[in-house]
């Protein structure tokens, strides 16, 4: 008998438990639920347009949703379009044929029959395409953004038409270990990655499973980082969350890495309940660093003028300030005085690991990358092994907790 995998189970759950405040959530009057024929498919799209913005092209964001998430909800679930109302760009929600996106993982292809058949990536194209030609969007000023399973097509859509966006964001994912050979863009790729570092979907230490390896994130950022010609990143710190900034790059090119202390969710403003029932099965989704608005604050560097090279991303508004990580310092990091929050000198016994939460509310904690896993340029190519070799030896992992039981299927 076939069983469902655990994190099919957790996404479906997930859904679940958001489905009904999201059926609840009045309708947006601005917004449409458009159609594109794709692949000889007819596929929909929702699309938010903030009141009162000009007549002629505007910015276009293309936000791609998890697994088993509509996209009706990962747009309340976001709020993206409340940085949209306010910065007067144009968001575009695809929604994918049964939930799901064929994001170039073989083990996703084979999740669904005929799944692999489809090109999703090309969805994602045709929707810019559709608006561009409408007059809705500039083509110079796209960009494409995902989560999860959205976030893996992100990935995909940056290796494979890299010169189709001005900007990329992929959230709670990590590359495929293939793409350290196979990812080939065909211009610099600007990208804000984001990951929690006790996420149970999407470990941020890789994956092992035959089949579905993937890389850790710190070398999704550094593989990046590499393709885009960077030296040595910067370290930052912000609420509940330390900050790579690769800056020096090829021209118009940038690489950002969030690494959250938290679960399998995207930083929010503001936290309310939705997200504490959520939490008990993805990881808590921390507050005081907003998500959509640090995504932003990175993408409209590029597209249209030319960005200055060099130059430091917008930050966002102030936010609340809190306690920063800790993390035991590692040669190959350098600091900077921009930190948004002193990191603290850390006491000479603290460890760079994961200690497992007493509860699934409370203690959640941050680690530090392990050994040679700290996210590196052009500069420390020497004291890193490949991103491959890493992951095809054996993988570091949180200590075992019930909610960390890994899928041969990832979100």
């Amino acid at each position: 008998m076939h069983f469902a995998k655990p994190s099919f189970l957790i996404g479906a759950l997930f859904a679940a438990s958001l489905a009904l405040v999201c059926a609840i959530a009045p309708a947006r009057a601005a917004d449409t639920v458009r159609t594109v024929v794709s692949g000889g498919i007819k596929r929909e799209y929702i699309l938010h347009i903030p009141k009162g913005a000009p007549e002629g092209p505007k910015p276009l964001v293309i936000a791609l949703h998890g697994a088993l998430q509509p996209a009706g909800m990962m747009q309340r679930y976001l709020d993206l379009d409340a940085v949209a109302d306010r910065e007067g760009f144009v968001v575009a929600y695809p929604k994918g044929l049964n939930l799901l996106w064929n994001d170039g993982r073989s083990s996703i292809a084979g999740f669904l029959p005929l799944l692999h058949r489809r090109d999703d990536g090309r969805f994602v194209l045709d929707v810019l395409d559709r608006l561009a030609a409408e007059g809705i969007a500039d083509p110079g000023r796209a960009y494409l953004m995902g989560f999860s399973n959205g976030g893996f097509l992100t990935a995909f859509v940056a290796c494979r038409y890299a010169e189709r966006f001005a900007a990329y964001a992929a959230l709670m994912m990590t590359v495929p270990v293939g793409y350290a050979q196979s990812c080939k863009p065909s211009k610099p790729v600007p990208i804000l990655l984001m990951n929690g570092t006790y996420d149970p979907i999407v470990p941020m230490f890789g994956r092992p499973t035959p089949g579905a390896r993937l890389m850790s994130a710190s070398s999704t950022a550094s593989l990046f980082a590499r393709l885009d010609g960077c030296a040595a990143p910067q370290q930052t710190s912000a609420p509940h969350a330390r900050i790579w900034r690769w800056e020096r790059c090829a021209p118009g090119a940038a690489v950002a890495y969030y690494e959250i202390a938290g679960g399998h969710q995207p930083p929010s403003q503001s936290t309310g309940a939705v997200d504490a029932l959520a939490s008990v099965l993805l990881g808590p989704r921390r507050s005081g660093l907003d998500a959509p608005q640090e995504i932003w604050a990175f993408f409209k560097r590029f597209g249209g003028p030319k960005p200055v090279p060099g130059r430091m991303p917008e930050a966002a508004e102030p936010l609340v300030a809190a306690a920063s990580l800790s993390p035991t310092p590692l040669a190959s990091r350098s600091t900077t005085a921009l930190a948004m929050a002193p990191t603290p000198a850390p006491a000479a016994d603290a460890a760079p690991i994961l200690r497992n939460p007493d509860s699934p509310a409370t203690a959640w904690q941050g680690i530090a990358p392990q050994d040679g896993d700290a996210p590196a340029g052009n500069g420390q190519a020497a004291s890193h092994t490949s991103a491959a070799s890493r992951v095809a030896t054996a993988v570091p992992l949180p200590p075992p907790s019930p909610l960390r039981e890994r899928a041969a299927i990832p979100r």
